[in-house]
């Protein structure tokens, strides 16, 4: 069979585009290194995150020596890009190394294999940690779930497995899930060639492109691979369990294949290293939801609704206006947060935490006590009450010192019967957290269609 135009059209954008799965070459993350990985996270909890030192050149050294003795800190950094794939542990913009759930799961090791699985299940390329230097330049339009789109390319020709040279002339150019159906039309052409009509298409390729690839496919591979349904061998990836690998493709497919574009890497890392997000389009609701990123948020929600994951009523114009009037009340209390409490100052809005989500207000009242604010558009149910709850335990834990008081209040248009029940049943709780609506405030949001869009606008009320 002689090369195809396609194959031959193809060969032009493989030397042009100079997007692909870039994965830093850190260490191989393959079964029989998970006791040595979880013993790098085991040493950097003792060493460096218990005493709550700075990732400098020292703690580096130190680090990397108690690690493997005679290392250099560059090593330590080598180990600190395996923990940033593995959404495990990273370093803050203080500096300090936080352990995410995700890392301490690990270290718990009741099943430390099915840890790094769903891990490798909802990476996604692009993320933050891929934003700068080599990375940015080799992701900026990839936007999917590589593991995704391994299983299928590799299920649509089972029992054949994929090549290296098959793995880096088309699987890792494949930059969205759109480009799937058309990489499965190229393997068939490519494998359907003649071995000295493959040489020759494979010599119509850049040759430094293909180096560059090439470099990174052991590391790729066997990260992409670590599950136990698939199998890495040098030079191949296959499946070594269909059922099983077609019960991770309809998971997949259910609703757990949505690509999110976090802003920042404290996002990624809350995201991926938490124990149970995963890459469905309600987490992505939440997380636009939060971030008043309206257009994206309607879209996950448009995707949630296709799939069948929302029990909602409103259409996707209420849906926009919902948001919308959320951003301009949100909006409008930070400017006016003397009108919820006097002596309140803003600490930070859409606060995020490590683990816990992310606050919509996060203040200080007159006595330097923290004070966590969530806003609710429409009735607030007990629902709010654990949310609010949950980022006062959060704050309490990570941020007061010394004789410092967290609080919080839930201001919402109307709360039903649940919420106010729930307050009843311990004094502590009452007190800890008070219930505020718009009208207290002296406001209303009104909310207007046109042609453009849903637009919202906060209206005082009369005195």
């Amino acid at each position: 069979m002689a090369i195809s135009k396609k194959l031959i059209d193809y060969s032009r954008y493989f030397n042009t585009e100079g997007n692909l799965w870039y994965f830093t070459k850190a260490r191989a993350v393959k079964p029989d290194s998970l006791p040595e990985i979880i013993r790098y996270h085991q040493v950097l909890k003792e060493t460096v995150i218990v005493g709550g030192k700075t990732w400098n050149r020292e703690t580096q050294r130190e680090y990397a020596n108690t690690v493997a003795p005679g290392s250099s800190d560059a090593w330590a950094r080598e180990l600190k890009t395996l923990f940033n794939l593995l959404g495990t542990a990273w370093v803050e913009n203080d500096m300090k190394v936080k352990l995410t759930p995700t890392g301490e799961a690990l270290l718990a090791g009741d099943d430390p294999g099915m840890v790094m699985e769903r891990q490798v299940r909802k990476y996604q390329i692009g993320n933050p940690e891929l934003s700068t230097g080599t990375s940015a330049r080799l992701t900026d339009k990839v936007r999917l779930i590589p593991h995704k789109a391994l299983i299928e390319l590799l299920l649509s020709s089972y029992p054949k497995p994929i090549t290296k040279d098959e793995f880096v002339i088309f699987v890792s150019r494949v930059l969205s899930p759109d480009d799937v159906d058309n990489a499965k039309e190229l393997l068939e052409s490519y494998r359907a060639l003649s071995d000295s009509d493959r040489e020759k298409f494979k010599d119509s390729l850049d040759p430094n492109v293909l180096l560059k690839i090439e470099r990174i496919f052991s590391y790729a591979a066997q990260f992409l691979a670590f599950p136990r349904y698939l199998k890495y061998t040098p030079g191949r990836i296959e499946v070594a369990d269909e059922e099983a690998a077609q019960r991770v493709l309809d998971w997949y497919d259910n609703g757990n294949d949505t690509h999110i574009a976090f802003s920042s890497r404290r996002d990624w890392f809350s995201h991926y290293g938490s124990i149970d997000a995963t890459p469905n389009p309600l987490h992505a609701i939440d997380y636009y939801r939060k971030t008043r990123r309206v257009k994206e948020a309607v879209s996950a929600y448009r995707q949630a609704t296709r799939k069948g994951l929302l029990l909602d009523d409103k259409s996707e114009n209420g849906f926009e206006c919902r948001i919308q009037g959320e951003a301009a009340l949100e909006e409008w209390l930070v400017q006016n947060l003397h009108k919820l409490e006097d002596g309140l100052s803003l600490v930070e809005e859409q606060y995020q935490t490590e683990d816990a989500g992310r606050i919509d207000i996060l203040a200080k009242d007159s006595q330097q006590g923290y004070v966590v604010v969530e806003l609710k558009r429409d009735k607030a149910s007990d629902s709010a009450l654990g949310q609010i709850l949950r980022y006062i335990g959060w704050v309490r834990l990570n941020l007061l010192s010394n004789d410092e008081m967290v609080r919080g209040y839930v201001v919402g248009d109307r709360f039903d019967d649940k919420i106010a029940y729930a307050l009843l049943s311990n004094d502590a709780i009452d007190t800890m957290c008070r219930l505020i609506d718009y009208r207290r405030l002296g406001v209303r949001l009104d909310t207007s269609r046109t042609e453009e869009g849903c637009n919202a606008q906060v209206v005082e009320l009369p005195a």
